[in-house]
């Protein structure tokens, strides 16, 4: 089972929320929704496996790009991890490089961070409950971000736009409002969020379909669609299946039954 911790009201831009599990032996689908984690592994190791079947065994600290794929985390049975999820484009303001380098990759923690990620691993390892581990992620971030660096208010005004609206139309008009090209935007995106502007607007659009299925016993599909942009219900079914590797359907009574377990981002 996944804690959720809220972080420290500063880091309220950069990051959605850490989290801790320590369980038994078990497989978490994890949904794209373009966003960057960091995972510090303090338990046995685990093993992420991509959408063509390959793994990569995990013993220490990993960094999880924006991806636009799910992906699974496959644990043991002495797993013990601390994440951090950030929001969109906020990982930018932790690592000060383009967020593109890091896009659809899995890249230890170590070679971006050198000796600094085992020092966090090690405090982490030796926190004593839920209160010590926010202590020490919420100090190191506070002292490592740059909330200021490089930041682009289009981007920003964009990534919450986006996720109001998903009509088609809304990227166009956010370039014309800012006075820039569609080509300039892009670059902003894939140096922040590392992914353009559309693969973020699709995400929306299919993160708000899994919340909102998952907030309801009762299903219409055409109505789903339709509150979540969508063309139609055949649209919202390929983008669904392209991002979770699901239908909507099927997603839904895995849920519901427990046949699955899934974490966004």
């Amino acid at each position: 089972m996944i804690t959720k911790i809220t972080p420290h009201p500063c880091l309220d831009k950069i990051v959605d929320y850490y989290w801790i599990e320590k369980n038994g032996k078990s497989s978490v689908k994890v949904l794209p929704d373009g966003t960057t984690s960091i995972i510090f592994n303090l338990g046995s190791s685990i093993n992420v496996r991509g959408i063509n079947g390959d793994y990569k065994g995990i013993t220490k600290n990993l960094i999880i790009g924006s991806q636009r794929k799910f992906y699974t985390i496959e644990e043991k049975k002495d797993a013990y991890i601390v994440g951090i999820k950030f929001t969109q484009g906020g990982a930018f303001h932790f690592f000060k490089l383009p967020m593109l380098k890091f896009s659809n990759r899995l890249i230890k923690l170590e070679e971006v961070l050198n000796g600094e990620s085992e020092k966090i691993r090690g405090l982490l390892r030796d926190a004593n409950g839920v209160a010590e581990v926010k202590k020490v992620l919420d100090y190191y971030l506070l002292i490592k971000a740059d909330m200021l660096s490089g930041t682009s208010d289009i981007v920003d005004y964009a990534i919450k736009s986006v996720k109001a609206d998903g009509s088609p139309a809304l990227i166009k008009e956010l370039c014309e409002t800012a006075n820039i090209s569609n080509k300039h935007l892009i670059s902003l995106f894939n140096k922040k969020v590392g992914l353009s502007p559309k693969i973020v607007q699709r995400l929306n659009k299919f993160i708000k379909v899994v919340h909102t299925i998952q907030s309801r016993k009762e299903i219409s599909w055409p109505q789903v669609a339709f509150e979540c942009n969508y063309y139609d219900q055949a649209h919202l079914i390929n983008d669904f299946r392209s991002f979770s590797g699901l239908s909507p359907k099927s997603y839904y009574n895995g849920v519901v039954n427990d046949d699955i377990r899934v974490r966004v981002g």
